[in-house]
Order: C-alpha cells, then structure tokens, then sequence
C-alpha cells in the first residue's frame, strides 16, 4: 500500500495530560469536568500563543505540535505557572495538575494528523513527568539548553512502554525559571 498524501517532517510534539484524572471523574465528575475546560481553554490559548497547533485530544490529553523546541518548552513552562496559580484557588481534591512531555523527531503527516515514533516517545516522557512537571528528550534538551535559562535533571535512559530503546530523558527542575521574567543564559 502506498501513501501518497502522506509527507515526512520534523516536529516538535508537546503531550500533556492531568494526574488521577481518572479518580477525580470518578469522584466528582461535573467540578472535575468544569475545571478541565477551564484549564483546557488555558492550554489551547498557550499553545496558539507560542506558535503551536493541537493535532490530538482525548479525555484529558492534549497532543500539539510546534516548529521548535524553544516554543515548545517556553509553552509547556506557561501551562505548568498557569495552572498552579489556578490550582492554589482549589481544594486538594479538585486540583488538577498536568505532566507534560516533550520530543522531536520525524513525524508523518496525513491532512491535520500526525503519526510516528516521535508522537509515542513525547507521550511517554509525559508520563515520566511529575505531577506539575516537565519531562523532555534528550534532544530537546540539546536544543534549548544554551537558549532559555532552566535547570535540568538528567535522568538518563529510560526503557518506555513500547519504545525498543532506552529513551534519554530530561527533567526540568521545578523552580527554576519563570518565563514571566528574563533571566541570564545558563547550560545545565
């Protein structure tokens, strides 16, 4: 079977998803519901807002793509300051905190979708992402380690769910930036 609408690009993908968003469904499901729209416009603000266009929803999980990965990171650090000033006016039991994830790599493009090994590897470093936290690859790390001033923890190669090799990975160290205000150049 040949694709022929399909064409080959570099990308930056950004997954994010809420921490026990199952539970708190489960628990409560209309305040739960009113503040993932609530955070949900946020997001999809943000993202618009440092060039980034949304290719995949479900639930809780937003999956967006950007054409770099200064972009990429200088979004995922709004949503996370965003929301925890929004998160503060909360209880405990309503709070939702999201992980985020971030990679680049060569991606497949049909119409608005794209599709890859790239995509799966941004949604698993989501997963390795604290509550509130931003997990990247190591290539997004090399990218923007010498353009934003961030702290990063190296939490070396990771063995993912369904990813045949280790994946190096990256934490952004909470705390360590604000992109609410310019701070000297650092490398990790």
């Amino acid at each position: 079977m040949e694709l022929t609408d399909v064409k080959r690009k570099l990308a930056v993908i950004l997954a994010a998803d809420a921490e026990g968003y199952t539970w708190l469904m489960h628990e409560a499901e209309e305040p739960t519901l009113q503040t993932l729209t609530e955070y949900r416009e946020i997001i999809n603000g943000l993202i618009a807002r440092h060039d980034g266009r949304i290719f995949g929803t479900a639930g809780d999980s937003v999956v967006a793509e950007f054409g770099g990965a200064v972009e990429a990171v200088r979004c995922a650090l709004s949503i996370q300051e965003e929301l925890a000033v929004h998160n503060m006016e909360l209880s405990d039991d309503c709070k939702l905190r999201f992980r985020v994830g971030i990679n680049v790599g060569d991606v497949m493009a049909k119409g608005d979708d794209l599709f890859g090994d790239a995509i799966n590897v941004a949604a698993r470093l989501e997963e390795l992402a604290e509550p509130g936290g931003i997990c990247v690859s190591a290539s997004v790390f090399e990218q923007v380690k010498h353009k934003i001033s961030l702290s990063f923890e190296d939490i070396g190669p990771q063995a993912v769910k369904n990813v045949a090799e280790p994946v190096p990975a990256f934490r952004i160290v909470p705390g360590s930036v604000s992109v609410a205000t310019p701070a000297e150049t650092r490398s990790a």
